[in-house]
Order: C-alpha cells, then structure tokens, then sequence
C-alpha cells in the first residue's frame, strides 16, 4: 500500500498482515547455528571414522571401543576450524550466502586445520596412540563434507531469506526515491539483519528550497516515520540519501534524534567504491587507506613461510623433471639451459631472473622484442615449455634466494620495465611487493603477448588490486586458480 502527495511518498514493504506468521529463525542465531553445524560435524566425522576403522580391524564389541582418541580429535578440529573461519569473518550471514568463495574457504581453513592437528599429534609424541588410516580417512572426508557443508548451509540461507523464514529486527528506511530504489530487502537482511517494515521516501527537493532545508512535505514525511517507528516499536532506521546533501542529511539526523534507536547511512554510488577500500583508525575519526602500506612483518613472515614451503616442495619433488627438461633443450639446440635475464623487483632493485632456455636468442638489452604467435625465435622444445609454463620453473630458486615469491606481480624485463613506466600511471606501485611466478592475473587468464597497450594495462589494473588486497588466503587462492589456468589456456 502507498500514499502519496506532490512531494511525499510512503510505502509499506514487508508489513505484517494478519495475526497468525509462520514459524522464522531469528538473524542473530545463525552465525552460532553455522558454528554449531560445523562442530557437529566435524566430532560426528571422527568418531564414526574411527568407529568404522574399529571394527574393520579387530572383534571388540561396541561396549569396549574407546571415544577418547577420536573424541579429541574432532574436538581439536572443530574449535581450529571454528577459529579460523570466525577470525576470517566468514560466519557472517551476508558471507554464508556466496557460495563459491564459502567453499573454497572451507577448503582452505579445512586444509590448515588439518596440519595444526598434525602438529599437535607429533608434538604431543600421541601418535603411536593415534590410527594414521582413521585420522587420514578423516581428513580426506573433510575435505569433501566440509565444504559440501558450507554449501548446504549458504543455500538453505539464500532460500530462507526468500521465502522470509528468517527474521531479522524491524527497521524502516528513509530517503530519496533514486537512492532507495537501489536498495533491495533482501540484502538488507543479508547485510544487516534488519527486517525492512515500510519505506518513506523523499520524491525529491523542490525547486527554490533552500540549500539544506526541509520541506513541508518532507517534514510530514518525518513526522510519519516516527510516528510509525513508535506505533511498531521499529528498532533500527536506515538513511538513503547522497553524501553531498550534508546539511539535508544534518536536518534529517537531528528530526529522528526524537527516537531512541541506531540510525544508519547507507553508502551512495560516489563513495561505494572508497569504502570498499581497508578502513583504519585516524584519531576519533577514520581514514580510508586509497594506497596500501607496504607488508607488515607479520605479513612478510607469512608470505615467506609459504614461498619457501612451496618452493622447497617443488624443487624436491621436481628434480627428476628439471633434469629431463635440460636434456631435452641440449639436444633440441644450441645454447645454455637456463636463460638469465635482469629484471626489477622489490623497491624496483634489480635482480637476474632464471627461466628454463625456450627460444634462441638470449635478449637482455635496451630493447627485448617480445614472443609472438608462431615467433620464428622459439624452439621446438621451447614451443611445449612455453605452452604448459614448465618454463618457469626455475624461479623457484629465485623465490629460495628471495628476490621473488610464488605469488605476485610478473617482473618484466627492464627495457619493458622503462617503457610501461612511461604510458601506464601507477605502474612503479607494482614494485611495492615482490614480483611473482604467478599472480592475479595471470590466474585470470592474461598470459603471453601484449602486442597492444590495453592488454598491459588489464594486466597492471589487477597487479595493483592484488598489492591493495593481499592476504595469505588470496595467494594460496592465485595458486589453487594457476594450476586450473594453466591447463585451460596455452601461451607463445
């Protein structure tokens, strides 16, 4: 229902009509009902695991089987899990609800919760207690159950939000027509968890009104708003207006001052995207941080933690393949097996780059031509290393000696280095982290050739997204995604 004048409009959205409701779950219970799930789960998992592995390998009754063991671990699982999903935030309704990066969260925590446990196993000396078939069956369940979970639970949330089964505190909106169009209940609900009761909008500022006032109508429609606030005991008020209209937006704080709940302003289309950006501290206030500080130690400590475990399990596990590769470039043509050339990195300090030989020539001058589509340069060998990017592999001594990490911007060679500084504004910020054997875009499908500017500029675009967003998840996330991409999508 809608009752307007020249000036005023209200709408009733999601009124409650008629006394009888269906039975809802209230919004602040799901995070503890996902956490619950969760434990459920996991403690579930183990003893039924290891209940099986019992009786799989020994006659003893159910009486004498011992829940102990099994019962410790689920529990030290459950609460790592737990841990780490909340420190993630990842409990948050409005987060249950995308599905895909839930489960691959789940995928990741669940891999990290697994190694802790480990940790505690062979640090506790319990292992000779503890069935490795029972706790490795248990794992590899997880990794399946785990984040089939998330999944379960993100969708029964989406439905629930549609179908109105969860309930969320009763608010009513407030503001311009434009910017209340733009909200959607559902993602109020999602975000906030407010249960939007009716909607009372400003159809706009009449002409002649002057700058920062109210007008008649706009006050009527105040009015309304509290006195219906009042009548339904609304508990929270959400503002839609532009930011710019600082004196309406003043005018119209100190008019609901009158009620004693929060009042909250929603974000408009200029300024959505700044507070996208991390927040910090600034005094009594808060600052948007437009330009990331360079890694914290902590962060350093971690980026390297990783860099040096996936790089010494790579060259481990790679040696026989290197050994292969470099027979397979002597006997294909002249010249040496790794390719050497200097490149910048961190702070912008030049390093040597080592790739495994693919092309003929050996450029590290004033001008490198880049590699083309069927490039006359290339090598029959090096045709296959560059296609499936085995040539790359020798960066991992690159990130063991610390001049590059697995995740990060790709270094190019110096003279591309000069040229691109030139064209592209911000193009040095990508020196403010280490380069990278793989990075964002690169995961993103933006490998090979960049015979025009705007590819390069694609490329540089998400560089700097990825040295404004980066975590330890978002590089083991690039690295899950460069595997995928590298078998999707070939280069030259």
């Amino acid at each position: 229902m809608s009752i307007s004048t020249d000036n005023m409009r209200v709408e009733r959205v999601g009124e409650v009509q008629g006394p009888v409701q269906r039975a809802v779950i209230d919004y602040a219970s799901m995070p503890p009902l996902f956490i619950l799930c969760d434990a459920v789960l996991m403690l579930a998992l183990s003893m039924l695991v290891d209940l099986i592995s019992t009786s799989q390998t020994s006659t003893g009754t159910l009486s004498s089987f011992d829940f102990t063991r099994p019962l410790g671990i689920g529990i030290l699982s459950a609460v790592t899990f737990v841990l780490i999903t909340t420190s993630r935030g990842l409990y948050k309704p409005w987060q249950m609800v995308r599905a895909t990066e839930q489960v691959r969260a789940a995928f990741v925590n669940w891999t990290f919760t697994i190694l802790f446990v480990a940790t505690v196993i062979f640090c506790l000396k319990v292992g000779d207690d503890t069935s490795r078939l029972s706790t490795g069956i248990f794992a590899a369940l997880g990794f399946v159950a785990v984040p089939a979970s998330h999944w379960a639970m993100g969708a029964w949330l989406r439905r629930a939000v549609e179908t109105g089964a969860v309930r969320g505190r009763p608010s009513i909106l407030i503001g311009d027509v434009s910017q209340l169009d733009q909200v959607v209940p559902t993602e109020i609900l999602e975000r906030l968890g407010l249960r939007e009761m009716r909607r009372f909008s400003f159809a706009g500022v009449p002409a002649g009104a002057a700058s920062g006032s109210l007008s008649a109508d706009e006050l009527d429609t105040l009015k309304s708003a509290i006195q219906f606030a009042r009548q339904q005991r609304i508990e929270e008020i959400v503002i839609a207006m532009p930011w710019s209209s600082l004196e309406r937006l003043d005018a119209v704080r100190a008019r609901l001052r009158a009620l004693p709940v929060p009042v909250k302003l929603l974000p408009d289309e200029a300024v959505h995207e700044l507070l996208d950006a991390p927040r910090v501290d600034f005094g009594s206030s808060v600052a948007i941080e437009v330009q990331r500080a360079p890694l914290s130690r902590i962060e350093l400590a971690q980026k390297r933690v990783l860099d040096i475990a996936v790089s010494g399990v790579a060259m481990t596990l790679l040696l026989p393949l290197f050994a292969i590769i470099a027979i397979c470039i002597k006997s294909d043509s002249k010249g040496p097996v790794i390719f050497r050339q200097r490149r910048n990195g961190f702070g912008g300090r030049e390093f040597t780059i080592y790739k495994f030989r693919s092309m003929s020539v050996m450029e590290d001058g004033a001008k490198v031509t880049q590699a083309q589509r069927n490039d006359k340069r290339v090598t029959r060998v090096g045709r296959f290393l560059r296609a499936t990017s085995l040539d790359e592999l020798p960066q991992v001594l690159n990130v063991l000696f610390g001049h590059m990490s697995i995740v990060g911007p790709r270094p190019h060679a110096m003279a591309h280095d000069d040229e691109y500084s030139k064209l592209i504004a911000g193009y040095a910020f990508r020196h403010h982290v280490k380069p990278g054997i793989t990075g964002w875009a690169q995961a993103n499908g933006l490998r090979g050739e960049t015979s025009e500017i705007s590819l390069m500029e694609r490329r540089i675009e998400m560089d700097l997204w990825y040295v404004n967003n980066w975590s330890i998840w978002l590089d083991i996330k690039i690295i899950l995604k460069t595997f995928i991409e590298v078998f999707r999508n070939d280069a030259y």
